[in-house]
Order: C-alpha cells, then structure tokens, then sequence
C-alpha cells in the first residue's frame, strides 16, 4: 500500500496562556506562566485554568447539557474550522478523533452532588454529558461528519494518540482529512484530591519565588493540574493542495508502546522504545531530530526517567538535543496535553523558534541534557521534531514533525 504524506493545515488551541493556537504558542516562547493559585483557597497548589469564554456560539439550551470538557472541544473546533475553510462536503466526510482521560468528570461531580443533596441546582442530561465520546461525538455532529468519530483514553498520551491515529488512518488512504486532538477538564474537588493522593501535584511558589512546576530542574516536586483543550485539521498532502490550503508543517512519523511494567511507574524501555519507532515509522535517524519537547511533568522519577529514555535512543546526539517541557507553562493537561504540546511543537518547526523550560534549576546529575533554559531559542536549521506523550498504565506516543518544505 502506498503511504501518504500527512499535513497539518489548521490548528485550534484554548488553553491557560491563552484563547487561541497562536496566543498560546506566543505566550510559550515568551516563557509566560499561564498557572494561577487554586481558586479553592488552598495555598498550597497551582492550577492552570482556562479563562476564556467557550459558551459565546454554543445555544444555552444546549450548553446547560454539555459538560465543560465539550465546551472546551468545541471552542478548539471552531478555531480549526475557520482557519481551515472546508466546504460542507469536505465536513461531511472528515474524521474525528479526540483523545480525553476522564470525559465529562465536571457533570459526574454535580450529579453525585445532586444526587446526595436531594434538591438540584439544576437539571441536567447526566449520561450524555459525562460519555467519554460526548466531545467527539458532538464535534462531528456540528459538522454533520458521516465519516468516523474516534474517542481515545490512554491517560496522559491521549490526545497524542489521537492526532497518531488520525494520521494513520490518512496516511494509508482511509480519510482524506481528520480533525484531531485532545481535550480535558477535570478541576473538580474529588479528582484534584485524587491526584494529590498520588503525590504528583507541586505546590505553590514560596513568597517571592517563582515556578511551581519545574521540570527537569533539581528542586522539582511535580505538576500542576490544568485544563484545556486542542485540536488541528489533518489532511493528505495532495488534498490540501488540490484546495489550496495552507501548510503548518508534515506530521511523518508515530510510535507507539506500552511499558508493560507498572501502573504509576514509568520505564525507560517502554519510552525508548515509542520513540524508536517514531523514528522508524518517519524514516528519520536520530541525529536529524533538532528539537524534542518532552513530556517531562516535573516529577522526581518521571524526568529522571524520560531523560534516560532519550539517552538510549539519541546516543552521543542526545547532549546537543534541544529538549524543553512546556509543563511549567501550561500545567498538565492529562488527556489534552499530548494534542497541545503536539501543536506547539509543529507551530515551533514552522517558525523555526522552540520554547524554553521554564524555571530549571541545575544540579540534577540525572537530568543533564539541553533543555533550552535560557528563554525561547531561534534555530534556523530546525526542520524535524519529536512531541513525547507518556500516560499512566504504560500507555507511550510519540509524534514526529516536519517543516512543510522539507523533503
């Protein structure tokens, strides 16, 4: 069978450093924090919440049934769609593929509530709403997409995973074009306090001090739970230029692995492993790949992990890799992180200008490798790119980029 080339030609993004794909990206490079104090009055932990309205074009007899993780889905959706200017026809047949760790845990938490509390605040289609393919689902029913619409739930390496899938099923001739990414809205007291059970979530920067989450530094102590969402329209190379769109970059490589050890506990096997293949699939060696944005949350063990994880397959190339984790800006997305980091690393091959990790501290013996501390960093010869998305239960994705002039 004859393998396709696979474009990006629109993008979508709603997130805690901004409403959309380039505000995002912008705020990225400028090594802007988008994370706030807990809304909750704990002092003790940040969030990354999405200020942005995402209800301004949803109906309100509508939106009062759908819970925040589709609200989130569709404003991404409606920022891909216009940029991409399909024609009812081409929405008609286009793919759907999200990827979410919870679904619609928002509506859930409100209806135990109701449910203990006897008197409801509202009344509410609780089903509906809380389906892990309730964003999907309706993304495609927005567009009255016949085609397939795909609900993905790999953890952390979920939304990566959809854009992957999306990818394979266009790269093999299946779709022309697929909307793709991941969403997730899980800032809820229960699951928040699910998370802090696990001891992954970093506190709040002491007074005067900055930078809560802080991956691969040596004072690291883990994540700050964020929401957000972020989709991109792929399209088979002679698709989109038989409709004269705009290319942002070639998605020509996926891989993917399951550590097969432990629940929690990641393994640098399992992660080398997804990215060899990444590379094999994509038909690039190692010392082509000029940036990697890792998926490094800023916990102990997961950076330690994953830089050794680039080790073993990088080599000697691994110590001149630009590296950097875009967590200590956007906070974890769990389900949407793969998707929006996928987009920021495609966004960073076109302009060819990588964001920085924010707030790195050295002295870790572990974590030794370039990860970009400086400040955003222009590199002109940029032209392939390695996004890593690595989930909990094993679940590995790693996506590889192109500049839409490469070869």
């Amino acid at each position: 069978m004859t393998k396709r080339r696979v474009v990006i030609t629109a993008m979508g993004m709603v997130t805690p450093l901004g409403a959309t794909a380039q505000e995002t990206f912008a705020a990225a490079l400028a090594g802007r924090c988008g994370l706030i104090a807990d809304p909750s009055g704990r002092t003790d932990r940040q969030v990354g919440i999405v200020t942005a309205p995402v209800t301004d074009f949803v109906a309100a007899s509508q939106a009062r049934n759908m819970d925040r993780v589709t609200l989130l889905a569709d404003s991404a959706a409606r920022e891909t769609l216009q940029a991409a200017r399909l024609d009812e026809d081409q929405m008609s047949q286009c793919g759907v593929f999200i990827g979410t760790g919870v679904g619609g845990v928002s509506t859930l938490s409100e209806a135990v509530e109701i449910f203990h509390h006897v008197t409801p605040k509202r009344a509410i289609l609780v089903i509906p709403a809380v389906m892990a393919n309730a964003p999907a689902a309706h993304l495609a029913q927005s567009m009255k997409s016949m085609a397939e619409a795909q609900t993905y739930a790999t953890a952390c390496s979920a939304g990566a995973v959809a854009i992957g899938e999306a990818f394979r099923r266009i790269r093999d001739g299946y779709l022309d074009l697929a909307l793709a990414g991941g969403v997730e809205s899980m800032m809820v007291a229960p699951v928040i306090s699910g998370w802090q059970q696990l001891h992954v979530l970093c506190g709040a920067p002491e007074a005067g001090k900055v930078g809560g989450c802080r991956p691969f530094s040596l004072k690291r102590s883990g994540f700050a739970l964020s929401e957000g969402a972020g989709l991109m329209m792929l399209e088979s190379e002679a698709h989109a230029t038989a409709r004269g769109a705009t290319i942002i970059a070639e998605i020509c490589g996926y891989g993917t692995s399951n550590d097969g050890t432990h629940p929690l506990r990641p393994d640098s096997r399992g992660q080398s492993l997804a990215m060899s293949r990444c590379l094999a699939d994509a038909g690039i060696a190692p010392e082509e790949v000029g940036y990697l944005n890792a998926h490094a949350t800023g916990t102990l063990l997961g950076d330690r992990i994953e830089t050794e994880a680039i080790k073993q397959v990088f080599g000697a190339h691994a110590s001149d890799l630009p590296i950097s984790s875009t967590k200590g800006a956007l906070g974890h997305l769990i389900g949407a992180a793969g998707a929006v980091e996928a987009a920021i690393t495609a966004l960073a091959v076109q302009a060819r200008h990588v964001p920085p990790t924010l707030y790195w501290e050295a002295g870790d013996e572990h974590c030794d490798l370039d990860y970009i501390p400086e400040g955003s960093r222009s590199i002109p010869t940029l032209r392939t790119a390695l996004s890593n998305s690595f989930g909990m239960g094993g679940n590995n994705a790693v996506l590889a980029f192109r500049g839409a002039s490469s070869g």
